[in-house]
């Protein structure tokens, strides 16, 4: 028998894979601040859509729709597109991948902005493309990368982990000096003022996607939404697994969809929410990125570890997110959860500022 990593593909063997965020076990009495759920429950429309759709067990025996067709007409209808510019997927993630079987050959360059989402350098090592990360400041966001050769570009709108969001504008001018398809990844477009749907019909290289998984508080469902050109959702289909999503994800997007008048009052919470936490965290001392998001990056005080207040709320039962790798080693990414999850945080991070001594382990 050959020794298997012989029969694994170089581009597999040679990648690390993707990190998720910590997951507790179920039932833990954690406060979750770590990978941008959103702190309340999906709208009451779509729970009952489930619980109908459970009632009537035989339907569970059969395949769901093949094109989830309910789904990309109940979307399209929301955002004012035909149905033939939808196409739904198993999270925003499968759609990241379909886009890449759809576009882009081996050896292909494919750029994104650095530090951006840390799956796309994934998805494009096992598609056997050439990863071309931009470096990305901040502080001067709408800085042009260098498009030579690029068959695909991802940005996100608003960034991750950052939390700014682009203009249409600067959106406007990459896709017209980009000589391949610009994908906008708009996970977070919801908690934003704005999002570039609008573009669609002037920029005929442009996909955006959407997932439920964040502002729609349907993580669990593994929901995304593809918006382009019909051409595009027409050659990305063919990309699809068949039955890609189940049943019961299709029934509950199209009812959460319907109810938009749910989703904003719950953005609204979460903005406001956002906007407090931002201030208080200002007032002690952190820089905090503008955020257009469910989330803030921020940078402890000077003479404050981001890894040590990160291991200090671990401790005591908080998760935030802590990227090892330089640039972001210095700061801490925090989910916005409820006003009582933000307030006990910050409690908890004036500990960690008035233990004047700390053990080694939170230095």
């Amino acid at each position: 028998m050959k020794n298997i990593a012989s029969l694994v593909r170089p581009a597999v063997r040679k990648m690390a894979g993707y990190t998720p965020g910590q997951q507790p076990a179920p039932g833990s009495q954690v406060i979750k601040l770590n990978t941008n759920e959103n702190p309340y429950p999906p709208s009451p429309a779509a729970v009952r859509a489930l619980e109908q759709a459970l009632a009537d067990g035989d339907r569970l025996r059969l395949y769901p729709p093949p094109t989830s067709s309910s789904l990309r007409q109940a979307a399209a209808d929301c955002y004012g597109l035909r149905a033939e510019q939808v196409l739904a997927g198993n999270g925003s993630d499968e759609l990241l991948r379909i886009v890449l079987d759809t576009f882009v050959d081996p050896g292909e360059k494919v750029g994104f902005l650095e530090p951006s989402y840390s799956l796309y350098p994934v998805l494009i090592q096992l598609r056997g493309a050439a990863a071309v990360p931009c470096p990305f400041d901040w502080r001067q966001p709408e800085q042009m990368p260098d498009l030579e050769g690029i068959k695909l570009f991802f940005l996100t709108s608003p960034n991750a982990p950052y939390g700014i969001a682009f203009s249409n504008k600067f959106i406007k001018e990459l896709a017209a000096r980009l000589d391949g398809i610009l994908v906008v990844d708009e996970a977070y477009a919801d908690f934003a003022a704005g999002n570039a749907l609008e573009l669609l019909a002037a920029c005929p290289n442009l996909i955006i996607t959407r997932t439920f998984s964040k502002s729609y508080a349907l993580a669990a469902l593994r929901i995304g939404l593809a918006f382009a050109s019909p051409e595009i959702i027409g050659e990305m289909d063919k990309a699809r697994d068949s039955y890609n999503l189940d049943y019961l994800a299709q029934t509950a997007a199209a009812a959460a969809l319907g109810d938009q008048e749910y989703l904003q009052a719950t953005l609204a919470r979460i903005r406001e929410t956002r906007e407090f936490f931002q201030r208080e965290l200002q007032h002690m001392g952190f820089t905090v990125c503008p955020s257009a998001t469910n989330f803030l990056f921020c940078w402890p005080p000077a003479g404050l570890s981001a890894a040590g207040l990160y291991r200090f709320l671990a401790d005591r039962q908080i998760l935030v997110r802590y990227f090892a790798a330089p640039p972001l080693d210095r700061g801490l990414r925090i989910s916005i959860g409820t006003r009582e999850q933000m307030a006990t945080l910050l409690t908890v991070i004036n500990q960690f500022i008035a233990e004047e001594d700390k053990p080694d382990g939170y230095r």
